[in-house]
């Protein structure tokens, strides 16, 4: 019998993890399964062309949301209906909170009657629990990434399988530092700061100012200083257009995303955008200053909501700030060029912040090989992706 598998990714991460996953079900099931999707460049990668452009539901926070309502719902209607018109046996929809849930509803609606599978849950841990009870009310089963997730779900009735952070699957030290240092001109006592604007267009919006402030301030302190930047494409067009606005960002060396690794590995600190790349920076070791802005209405009701002392998961998980943050107000180019100035000038204090990160992620790697029962010792080495394509194809039997 040949299983057919619907794959739903609304923003990029999803994109990404969504096609991973398609590799994963394809080497475990071979010719016995069919994969459809709906979802970005990564998923088109895998030969998953999408009927459905996701750029519009690259958004975050509530005012965007309530902005984009129209559109969003629109998307939900189509998305639904190739799904139910496709009669795949199961459709798993990744991440991404409100549209997803939307998604799934209206599949249970409209008396869907395959498996509806979410990737990834939402971070009920940090604030607004009661997601875990709609969430149960909602899907079939739940793949989620952290081992503590699971009692928020299963109280309410719901299967979950931890399948593990996807994050921890990857190498995050193997970039080419002598290949950008040859491609650039750039000697071995050049100080290098790697900047990272993020992937939404609001994220770019609302960081542009402090960043380029922050550029500014860096270049007059250390003019030899050496600034890298990897894109993605989907965001290359809105990185360009801030730069124009915001001439200091022209100091900038913009690089293609492929060159990530490699900016790593040159770079001796970054002032990133808080997201999934901070602990990515962490794995590789490199101190990072951490910036975020929202709209008012959404910081203020986020700051109301959000539980955690901390927004960066590694710094969540080792109850510290190894990651100095500045949010909303205090995310200020003074305040981002001040931070990073401590580990630019003092090697001593970048080494120890560097080893502090690589602790904290070893310890945080950890978490992917407990609480995975009796699964085995060869899925446990398993990357998550494996692990989240054999949760699926047993659920589907």
């Amino acid at each position: 019998m040949t299983l057919h598998v619907y794959i739903v990714a609304a923003e990029k991460s999803g994109d990404e993890l969504g096609a991973k996953l398609v590799k994963a079900l394809r080497i475990k099931a071979g010719k016995n399964i069919e994969i459809s999707g709906i979802g970005g460049s990564a998923m088109k990668a895998q030969g998953l062309i999408s009927p459905i452009d996701i750029a519009p539901l690259s958004i975050l926070g509530f005012l965007e949301g309530l902005k984009s309502y129209l559109i969003i719902m629109q998307l939900v209607k189509e998305t639904t209906d190739i799904i139910l018109a496709s009669g795949a046996d199961a459709c798993v929809l990744i991440d991404s909170w409100g549209f997803m849930m939307r998604v799934a509803q209206r599949l249970k609606k409209h008396g869907y009657k395959g498996k509806i599978i979410k990737y990834v849950a939402p971070q009920v841990w940090a604030m607004r629990e009661g997601r875990s009870k709609i969430l149960a009310q909602g899907v079939d089963h739940l793949l989620t990434i952290h081992s503590f997730d699971a009692p928020y779900f299963t109280r309410h009735g719901l299967e979950v399988s931890y399948v593990g952070n996807p994050v921890f699957d990857e190498a995050y030290d193997t970039g080419d530092a002598d290949a950008l240092r040859r491609e650039y001109n750039i000697s071995q006592t050049t100080p290098v700061l790697a900047l990272l604007f993020g992937s939404r267009l609001s994220e770019i919006q609302t960081l542009a100012a402090p960043f380029a402030e922050a550029v500014r301030l860096l270049k007059l302190a250390m003019p030899e200083l050496v600034i890298v930047s990897p894109v993605s494409d989907t965001i290359a067009t809105d990185v360009m257009a801030a730069a124009a606005e915001h001439p200091d960002l022209q100091n900038v060396i913009l690089l293609n995303e492929e060159r990530k690794l490699d900016c790593f590995a040159l770079a001796d600190v970054s002032i990133s955008c808080s997201g999934t790349v901070t602990t990515q920076l962490a794995s590789a070791g490199v101190p990072s200053i951490v910036g975020y802005r929202l709209n008012w209405l959404t910081y203020q009701i986020a700051s109301r909501l959000f539980k955690p002392d901390n927004i960066s998961i590694v710094n969540i998980a080792a109850e510290k700030a190894l990651m100095p943050e500045f949010i909303q107000d205090n995310c200020t180019g003074e305040n981002l060029a001040n931070a990073a100035l401590l580990y630019l000038q003092n090697i001593e204090t970048r080494q120890t912040n560097s080893s502090a990160l690589l602790q904290a992620v070893d310890a945080m790697r950890l978490g992917n090989s407990e609480g995975r029962g009796n699964e085995g010792a060869k899925n446990m080495a398993a990357h998550s992706s494996e692990r989240a394509a054999n949760a699926i194809l047993d659920l589907l039997g």
